[in-house]
C-alpha cells in the first residue's frame, strides 16, 4: 500500500478529467494525460481531434461488432488502464479523493447517478481522418451512465454497414455536470472498423441536436455530436447548469445503440453519409456542410441564399453566422 501511494504521488498532477485509451486513438502515445485536458475557448485546430491529428494511432482500428458491444477503458491517465501499471482494474481515477471539490468524474462526491451526463461514440464513413469534417460524424452509440468507472460499454447497431477500405474514423465525446462550460475531453478521435457488417442502408445525414428535456422538440434520426464552448459550435446552450449538452434523453439521445440513424429508418434524415451498397467509391461520398445555429440578429437580411436570415446584409458576429461563402465584415454578412 505504501509503495502504491508513492507511485500515485509522483504521477502528473493534471488529473481532473477523463479520456479513452486504446492504441487506435489519436494521441495515445503521448504523455498519458494531455489527451484528457478539457477544451474551452479553443480554436478549431486546437479542439478538433483534441489537436492530435498529427499523432497517428499506433495500433489497429478498434473493432465495432455489429449488433454487439465494444468496451472502452476511460481514465484520467493512461497509467490507470491496462496499458499502464498503476490502475486497479475498476477505478477510472484512483487519485481522486473525497476532499476534492470536483473529482475527475464530474458527477459529485461520491458519484451521483443523476449527474452523469453520458458519453457518445460517433462514426464518419471516411478512411482518412484528415478528410473528416464535423458534419461527417454521426452518433451511433450512447452510454448515459458514462463515466462511472474504468470500463464503459457501448452497444453497436446491428445494421451498421461496412467501412470503406476496412476503416472508418470514430470519436468519443463526454460532458461532465460538475465542470465549467467546457467540452470536457470533448473529443478523442480514433480509427475503427465495423466487424460482422451485414447492413446495406447508409447512415443518414446527421443534424445538430437540440435541448428538449426528453419531450417534444427533440431532433429525431441521425444526430451530430455536440460541438460547443469553442470555435464552430453547432448547438445552442441556454447557460442553465441543468441544461448542459449531454448524451441522454434531455438532448434527444436514447441509451444504447442508435438504431434510427440509417436511411429508411423511422425519423431518419435523407442524404447518406455512409457507403451505399452499390455506387461510387468512398472518396466520392457526399459531404454535407451544416451551418451552426444562428447567434446573430438577422433582421437586416436583404438577400436570398441557402440559409435564410443569414444572407448578404444580415448582421453577424463571426463568419459562422453567414450563409454559403459569405463572410462577416464590420458586423454584416458580405
Amino acid at each position: 500500500m505504501y509503495t502504491s501511494a508513492i507511485l500515485l504521488s509522483i504521477l502528473p498532477a493534471a488529473f481532473a478529467h477523463m479520456g479513452p485509451w486504446h492504441p487506435s486513438v489519436f494521441g495515445f502515445s503521448g504523455d498519458g494525460y494531455t489527451l484528457v485536458e478539457p477544451l474551452s475557448g479553443k480554436s478549431f485546430d486546437q479542439w478538433w481531434f483534441h489537436g492530435n491529428l498529427d499523432q497517428k494511432p499506433t495500433g489497429q482500428p478498434m473493432s465495432l461488432p455489429a449488433g454487439g458491444k465494444v468496451t472502452i477503458e476511460i481514465a484520467c491517465n493512461k497509467d490507470f488502464t491496462s496499458f499502464g501499471s498503476k490502475g486497479d482494474g475498476s477505478n477510472a481515477c484512483p487519485t481522486d479523493t473525497n476532499d476534492k471539490p470536483a473529482p475527475s468524474y464530474h458527477a459529485g462526491t461520491p458519484i451521483d447517478q443523476k449527474e452523469l451526463l453520458g458519453c457518445g461514440l460517433a462514426i464518419a464513413y471516411k478512411d482518412d481522418a484528415t478528410k473528416v469534417q464535423p458534419e461527417d460524424f454521426t452518433i451511433f452509440s450512447v452510454n448515459d451512465q458514462c463515466v462511472n468507472g474504468l470500463k464503459q460499454d457501448f452497444s453497436v447497431p446491428a445494421k451498421m454497414p461496412a467501412c470503406p477500405n476496412g476503416k472508418c474514423i470514430c470519436a468519443w465525446f463526454w460532458q461532465g455536470q460538475d465542470s465549467a462550460n467546457e467540452m470536457s475531453q470533448y473529443m478523442a478521435g480514433f480509427e475503427c472498423k465495423v466487424d460482422g457488417a451485414s447492413g446495406t442502408a447508409a447512415v443518414g445525414k446527421p443534424l445538430p441536436p437540440k435541448y428538449c428535456s426528453g419531450g417534444s422538440g427533440c431532433v429525431s434520426g441521425p444526430k451530430q455530436p455536440m460541438y460547443w464552448a469553442n470555435d464552430r459550435s453547432n448547438v445552442q446552450f441556454s447557460g442553465n447548469f441543468n441544461e448542459k449538452p449531454s448524451y441522454n434523453a434531455k438532448w434527444g439521445f436514447k441509451n444504447g445503440a442508435q438504431d434510427d440513424i440509417f436511411d429508411g429508418a423511422s425519423g431518419s434524415n435523407p442524404g447518406p453519409t455512409g457507403p451505399a451498397p452499390t455506387g461510387p467509391s468512398p472518396t466520392t461520398l457526399l459531404t454535407v456542410t451544416t451551418k451552426p445555429a444562428p447567434t446573430a440578429d438577422s433582421s437586416t437580411d436583404s438577400g436570398t441564399c441557402e440559409w435564410p436570415g443569414h444572407c448578404a446584409g444580415a448582421r453577424c458576429k463571426s463568419d459562422n453566422d453567414c450563409s454559403d461563402v459569405l463572410a462577416c465584415k464590420s458586423g454584416k454578412c458580405a
